[in-house]
């Protein structure tokens, strides 16, 4: 019993004790004594064992599994089930296209991860998606899917029914979440933050990759947003939230060189001998290249999902009104 001690020690590492009672229905005190040797574990146990874990009970009992298996062989994929909202940028919007406050390249998909036993990722978990969606019909379609009840035929049909639905599966491991979709035009990547927490997934911030034919408005490199509940704030909150990143710019000597510009073309005794068109061309190079200068100074090269900022992600989601 050497190995199942060992593995019952790791397991209890990972989840403690208490919460191996609680989800097996026996008391601490007799997963101390198979701890410690004193007893022999049940049948019973065992079973509850696997229930509880998705444990394979053969191997459990004859083979040390080292800590990252063990987490890996039990990893609550359950709570990722059921439909989500997307929030991305439209990226049809190509760059040079986009104007200061262009909220509306802001758009919608909906994504739904299903329990099936014919996908051949971890646990069979299936992905399916459908994107370039208004958000009236993201929220319609998201009602749809959630009525649905979870019955995997139903919702296969759904996102049949559109030519240019995406399927794939989900895996994840103790701290990441990864969504593969593809269909015959494109394949998308998204990889959110695993929260540690075993309760039904809301959603999060990620990071999504896709690269298509042409200037199509799936998404590409940049943050998305996924929640299971229609969010209820205004499209430009969430158009900045996905930004990533603004910088505070600092223009003070920028500021200065433009006025000692204009001093020396309009308020020096010495004449310059420069026409007007002349100097407005001089000035408006001058504006254009300290704009470029701090935009480029200022510019983020990357951008990274931290704890923190999921966090806030997620309380906005879970202060989200559900209807």
């Amino acid at each position: 019993m050497d190995d199942f001690l060992y593995n019952l020690k790791c397991l209890t590492e990972l989840y403690t004790q208490k919460d191996i009672a609680q989800k097996t229905g026996f008391s601490a005190s007799s997963i101390n004594n198979y701890l410690s040797g004193k007893s022999q574990p049940s049948a019973n146990f065992l079973v509850k064992l696997k229930q509880a874990y998705k444990i394979d009970i053969d191997q459990f009992l004859t083979t040390k599994i080292d800590k990252e298996n063990l987490v890996k062989s039990n990893l609550n994929y359950r709570k990722f089930l059921g439909s989500y909202i997307v929030y991305y940028y439209n990226s049809s919007a190509y760059k040079g296209k986009v104007g200061s406050y262009n909220y509306d390249i802001l758009t919608f998909g909906v994504i739904t991860m299903l329990d099936d036993v014919d996908v051949s990722s971890p646990k069979g978990i299936m992905a399916c998606g459908l994107f370039m969606l208004t958000r009236m019909d993201a929220e319609k379609y998201l009602k749809v899917l959630n009525s649905l009840n979870g019955d995997i035929e139903k919702i296969k049909a759904f996102y049949s029914s559109f030519s240019n639905s995406y399927f794939g599966n989900l895996e994840q491991n103790p701290t990441q979440l990864f969504i593969s979709l593809q269909n015959n035009n494109d394949k998308v990547s998204i990889i959110l933050n695993n929260p540690p927490s075993s309760k039904k997934y809301r959603g999060g911030l990620g990071t999504v990759n896709s690269i298509s034919r042409g200037r199509e408005h799936v998404p590409c490199v940049q943050y998305i947003l996924m929640s299971n509940v229609s969010l209820k704030v205004p499209d430009g909150e969430i158009y900045n939230l996905l930004a990533l990143g603004v910088g505070e710019i600092n223009v003070k000597n920028e500021v200065n060189q433009l006025i000692d510009l204009i001093k020396k073309l309009y308020l020096s005794a010495q004449p310059t001998g420069l026409n007007e068109a002349q100097q407005k061309k001089i000035v408006e190079n001058s504006i254009e290249n300290i704009v470029k200068d701090a935009v480029e100074a200022n510019m983020f090269r990357f951008a990274k999902v931290s704890n923190m900022e999921d966090d806030q992600y997620y309380r906005l989601i879970k202060d989200a009104d559900y209807e």
